[in-house]
C-alpha cells in the first residue's frame, strides 16, 4: 500500500510559522549585478561592490551558504582581489600569517594584454556559521591592494573595445540558510 500526503503549507507547531528542519535549505536570498562595476582608481582598499545580499536567519544554529559566480577583469599589470564580507567584517579568510601577502577569496594578475581580454568566471563557496537571528548582509567587496594604479572590473574585461568579440556579463551572490 502506498501513502501520499498532500499539504498545501507546512507550519511549526504552534502555527505561527514554517518549520525549522536540520539540514535543510530553510531559505534562499540572491543578488545579480546586471551592470558593471570598476574599482577606484585612488585607494589601495578594499571597496564595497553593489553586490550584496541580505538574509535573517531563523535560529542561531543555522549555517549560511554564500555561493556566487563572480565574473571579472582586469588591466594589464593589475593585481586585485575580491573577498566577502558581513556586515563589513572579513569572515573564513586564511589563517596562515601573511606579512604583507593579501587576504582575499580570489586574487588575479593580469600579466600580458591577451589577459586583459579575459573575463574570468571566479565561485564563491563559504559556509559561515554566524550564531545570529539578526538580518546579516553579505557583501563582495574588490580592491587592488598592491597599487593605485591598478583596476579592477565586475561583468567585463579589461577592454573597452565595442566589438563582438569583447562582452558584458552578470556576477551572482546567493544566501542560504541551511538548518543546523
Amino acid at each position: 500500500m502506498t501513502s501520499i500526503l498532500k499539504v498545501d503549507n507546512l507550519q511549526d507547531s504552534s502555527g505561527t510559522g514554517t518549520p525549522y528542519i536540520t539540514g535543510a535549505v530553510l531559505q534562499v536570498k540572491q543578488s545579480i549585478l546586471r551592470t558593471t562595476w570598476t574599482s577606484a582608481s585612488s585607494s589601495t582598499a578594499f571597496e564595497d561592490t553593489p553586490l550584496s545580499v541580505s538574509i535573517t536567519p531563523q535560529s542561531t544554529n543555522s549555517k549560511i551558504l554564500i555561493t556566487g559566480m563572480i565574473n571579472n577583469g582586469g588591466n594589464v599589470g593589475s593585481h586585485y582581489d575580491y573577498k566577502v564580507v558581513r556586515n563589513g567584517a572579513d569572515i573564513l579568510l586564511s589563517t596562515e600569517t601573511m606579512g604583507n601577502k593579501t587576504k582575499s577569496h580570489i586574487h588575479h594578475y593580469i600579466e600580458t594584454a591577451v589577459l586583459s581580454y579575459n573575463i574570468f568566471a571566479d565561485s564563491i563557496n563559504l559556509l559561515d556559521e554566524p550564531s545570529s537571528t539578526s538580518a546579516l548582509t553579505y557583501t563582495l567587496q574588490g580592491g587592488t591592494p598592491n597599487s593605485v594604479s591598478y583596476i579592477t572590473y565586475l561583468n567585463r574585461s579589461g577592454r573597452t573595445n565595442d566589438n563582438a568579440w569583447n562582452a558584458y556579463t552578470v556576477s551572482t551572490l546567493t544566501a542560504m540558510e541551511i538548518g543546523g
